[in-house]
This record gives structure tokens, sequence and C-alpha cells, in this order.
């Protein structure tokens, strides 16, 4: 092989490495938001209990309890919303992480794409130079046959 279809290869092979980099980070945070939401609907299914709970016991809530309910509430709010906004940057990252990913899909297609026109280049160059050296070689001989 010649020296352009070695630098092809060694690119396409570090763009492969960086790829499987990116893909590895996309699988990472792709798990992260699926965490997330998973514990969004957790807090979230806690917070409907709660509120289910102060409804049934009623006028047989103390202001103790009925504090202590209403700050938990508060709480689980707070929580939700925290994890709401940490869940829409996780997957505004995974979102560019994806865009990478294919960015770089994108790239090692395209270094297998030249490094299949350099291989084609070179076969059709060497069957020229063999095709060449027959013709010479009939044409050497033909010579040979008229002296």
């Amino acid at each position: 092989m010649n020296l352009p279809v070695k630098a092809v290869e060694q690119l396409q092979r570090l763009s492969e490495q960086k790829r499987d980099k990116l893909s590895a980070i996309y699988q990472q945070q792709r798990q992260q938001v699926d965490n997330y939401q998973q514990q969004l609907q957790l807090l979230g299914q806690l917070k409907q209990h709660y509120m289910v709970a102060d409804q049934l016991q009623g006028s047989a809530i103390n202001s103790a309890i009925l504090n202590n309910s209403n700050q938990l509430t508060s709480q689980l709010t707070t929580m939700i919303d925290h994890h709401q906004h940490e869940q829409a940057i996780m997957s505004a990252e995974c979102d560019h992480s994806e865009q990478q990913l294919q960015a770089s899909n994108q790239q090692v297609k395209r270094f297998e794409e030249v490094k299949k026109r350099w291989l084609a280049k070179q076969q059709y160059e060497q069957a020229r130079k063999d095709q060449k050296q027959l013709e010479e070689l009939i044409n050497l001989r033909h010579k040979k046959r008229k002296v």
C-alpha cells in the first residue's frame, strides 16, 4: 500500500476511536436522562400520594400535621422543579452529544469512501502497469521473430 492509503487508514482509525468515545459518552448521558425521568415520576407519585392522603384525612388533621404536610409538599415541588431543570439540561447535552456522534459517524464513512477510491485508483494503476508490461513483452517477442 502506498502512503495516501495508509494515511487515510490512520485517519479513519482515529475517527473511529473518537466515534467510540462519543458513543460511550452519549450512552452515559442517555442513561442519566432516563434515571432523572424515573426519579421525576417517583417524586410526582410521592407528591400525589401525600396530597391524596391530606384530602382523605380532612378535618381530622391538626395544625402541626397540616404544617408538616404543607412543608413536605413544598419540598417535593421544589425537588420536582429542580429535577425537571436538571433533566432539561441533561437532555440538551444528550442531544448535542447525539449530533456530535452522528457527525463523527459521517466522518468515518467519508474516510471509508476515500479509502475505497484510493484502493480503486491503485488497482487501476497496477492493472494499467501490468497491461503495459504485457504489451512491451509481446512487442519484444514480436521484434525478435522478425530478426
